[in-house]
């Protein structure tokens, strides 16, 4: 069985942030921890371990820390560009018609959706709308998608009646 760790993240911008791990967990569980009370996106995180940059894909055992009680980690939060972005729009209706939208990362769910109506007047509450596998929820941004230039929306609506 594997025996617990602490983990403390340092970082500039937030407060100290401690986390419970084993040697076995990966270090996109230490991300996804930090999401959770930074908000900010997986890929616009680098752990540094000294100066050496943590690979979510990999145990936190692979850096040789598995002995240590306590890991102090140093979070760097990268500003991703935010150019506008081509996605193409992929309509479930209408033969599957496609739609050129331009957003940019960090352009809200509730935006995307509000562009989204201006080409198909399908409101923003009957809008079902997926990018790379999945859902896309109010109150995130596009960043949490990892969408890149070309990504593809896939738009479907809620169904009233039964």
């Amino acid at each position: 069985m594997a025996s617990v760790r602490t983990c403390v993240v340092r970082s500039d911008q937030w407060r100290l942030m401690t986390f419970e791990t084993t040697e076995n967990d990966k270090v996109k569980k230490i991300n996804e921890h930090i999401r959770s009370q930074t908000k900010v996106s997986v890929q616009d995180q680098i752990l540094l371990l000294d100066s050496k940059i943590l690979k979510p894909h990999r145990k936190l055992s692979s850096y040789g820390i598995d002995k240590e009680t306590t890991i102090h980690l140093t979070l760097k939060v990268v500003k991703p560009s935010d150019e506008e972005l081509p996605l193409f729009l992929v309509e479930s209706k209408n033969e599957g018609q496609r739609h050129l939208l331009r957003v940019r990362r960090s352009s809200s769910v509730a935006q995307v959706k509000e562009m989204i109506e201006s080409v198909t007047s399908v409101i923003p509450k009957k809008q079902v709308v997926n990018c790379n596998g999945k859902k896309l929820e109010d109150g995130k941004i596009m960043a949490d998608y990892n969408i890149k230039s070309g990504s593809l929306l896939f738009l479907t609506t809620h169904c009233t009646g039964g």
